[in-house]
């Protein structure tokens, strides 16, 4: 083989192979349900894959393949090669976005059916479990009765698969992952075949690499904007924090004798550090829970300062 692969991660190539192909998003996604026998995929609809947007600074940001399944239900499969640090709202907004878009003009809330998204993901999403899939559903906390299963979201992440594969969700795992050809043909499943055949023919095309590589760029260039605005705005936290609590402690120290002042001027300006850090991630747009989780401070105390 002459020819380089293009990643199978590339939202553009995936979904070039799972948003024409209808067989092999079949088994795919029966892969993932799990459904009994009888109750197993057999045919789907594609939809617009994609999601209109309010905001204009969101609109490269799209569902890569949209679905309606022979049982009614709709599905959304995305895949995500980076951590942007607030992917668990985004996965409730594309959720909220599939539930509601089904009730059009005239229609009564009975009519509404499953939304399911499956997020297939290149980064540790979940640092508290080792299972590379985790599926969520709304439940009764004290009795564990799933309260709707209109509501599910299915996360796979990739870089948990187990090293050897026992079903076909393992083994789609590993064509994510990057499985070679002669991997790919061991497992003896026609529909992975039949995708890696197809990733094969996307790589090999001059249009389908250009857009590949435009879709790329795009990705590599919003990840290092987002990257340097968040470095920049911790740097700068920091460094005034830093300063501040510098300069007070050495006021504090002059007035309060050597000792006292040492200590008080590092209490304080740590504190001060932090609530430095905290303006400025503010700025930056950070949510109010992970500003939280950067600094150690309370959230009300956060609050407090978004609203001075």
């Amino acid at each position: 083989m002459e020819f380089e692969l293009l990643d199978i991660k590339n939202d553009y190539v995936f979904k070039r192979i799972f948003g024409e192909k209808e067989d092999i998003l079949i088994h795919f996604l029966n892969s993932v349900l799990n459904y009994p026998e009888d109750e197993k995929i057999i045919s789907l609809t594609y939809l617009n894959t994609e999601i209109n947007k309010d905001q204009e600074d969101d609109k490269e940001t799209r569902l890569d393949v949209l679905a309606k399944l022979n049982n009614e239900s709709y599905v959304n499969i995305e895949i995500q090669v980076q951590n942007t640090y607030e992917y668990e709202k985004r996965c409730l907004y594309y959720w909220a976005k599939l539930y509601e878009q089904q009730l059009t003009s005239g229609k009564k809330y009975k009519t509404l059916k499953p939304a399911i998204c499956i997020h297939i993901l290149n980064f540790n999403f979940f640092k508290d479990k080792e299972y590379f899939m985790t599926k969520i559903k709304p439940l009764d906390t004290e009795t564990r009765k799933v309260f709707s299963h209109d509501f599910q979201l299915y996360f796979l992440e990739v870089h948990k698969i187990p090293d050897q594969y026992y079903n076909e969700l393992d083994k789609w795992m590993h064509f994510f992952k990057g499985a070679s050809k002669e991997t790919v043909m061991a497992m003896q499943t026609p529909e992975i075949e039949k995708a890696f055949s197809t990733l094969e023919y996307i790589s090999q095309d001059p249009v389908a690499r250009a857009k590949y590589e435009a879709r790329r760029k795009y990705e590599l260039d919003y990840n290092t904007d987002m990257d340097g605005a968040r470095e920049e705005g911790l740097q700068i936290g920091f460094t005034k924090g830093f300063q501040n609590g510098k300069n007070e402690g050495e006021q504090l120290g002059f007035v309060k004798g050597k000792d006292e002042g040492v200590q008080l001027g590092f209490a304080k300006g740590k504190n001060d550090q932090k609530l430095e850090i905290a303006k400025n991630l503010l700025i930056n747009n950070f949510s109010i829970e992970m500003i939280s989780k950067l600094t150690d401070l309370p959230i009300s105390e956060i609050e407090k300062l978004k609203n001075t």
